[in-house]
């Protein structure tokens, strides 16, 4: 890669392309801790450094992950793509294909939660923990529903609510690189504007009922019970008694 330039850079899904002069390109997928940052000379080291590309400028670019759950892949001019796993994502939030048929078609006949469907990248490339939990609340669905539970209005909620979130995300999170490189990559988001995630015990903004946490696919999900109700034949962990 020495003497390469980058030309543009893209993304699929939680991963993201940089684009070389060669036809080459690197992907990076960040898994839940890594970041990338771009730091002047003389920066002070950040642990868990894994990668560092020098730049003309003297500027450098650090990969950073302490839990070395990410994964950075450099791909040869003309080569395919079979390592990075970005060729089996599911349609991007706001693709027109991904309407609450293709839900339905591809979820409404699986036992598995709401919730954790949303996080399937198989199904919707690109939907974070936060941002599922986001959809669910707007669209009044309780996260620990089976899909083959939901009606259809609630999968049309569902897909109303997932290019509409995402896009409120994407605003919310505008920054600066200054602002960016002083929190190194990971001061991004504040909860205070995050209507559900991260509430438990919290007024709901809607009905004011407290937020309830549950764990659902070893991820934590905030919900209101008031507003987003369970299914009848859901069973409650105390006494395991329907709603």
């Amino acid at each position: 890669m020495e003497g390469r330039r980058f030309v543009s850079a893209g993304r699929r899904g939680k991963g993201l392309i940089l684009n070389l002069d060669d036809g080459s390109r690197i992907v990076i997928r960040f898994g839940m801790t890594g970041q990338l940052i771009v730091v002047p000379d003389g920066f002070p080291e950040e642990k868990h450094t894994h990668v560092v590309f020098d730049l003309e400028d003297g500027r450098h670019m650090w990969y950073i992950d302490p839990r070395m759950f990410g994964k950075v892949w450099h791909i040869p001019s003309g080569m395919e793509d079979t390592v990075t796993g970005l060729q089996k994502l599911g349609p991007e939030p706001f693709d027109g294909d991904l309407d609450w048929k293709y839900l339905k078609g591809r979820l409404g006949n699986r036992s598995v939660t709401v919730k954790e469907a949303l996080l399937d990248q198989s199904v919707v490339a690109g939907i974070g923990n936060i941002w599922s939990d986001e959809m669910l609340f707007r669209a009044r669905i309780c996260p620990e529903t089976p899909c083959c539970r939901m009606s259809d209005a609630k999968w049309r909620k569902l897909a109303e609510q997932i290019p509409s979130v995402m896009e409120f995300g994407i605003e919310k999170n505008a920054i600066t690189p200054e602002e960016y490189l002083k929190g190194k990559g990971r001061e991004y988001y504040d909860i205070d504007y995050l209507e559900a995630y991260g509430h438990e015990g919290d007024p709901c903004p809607r009905c004011g009922k407290p937020f309830v946490r549950s764990v659902l696919g070893g991820r934590s999900s905030f919900w209101c019970p008031h507003c987003q109700r369970k299914p009848h034949n859901i069973l409650l962990k105390d006494g395991m008694k329907p709603l």
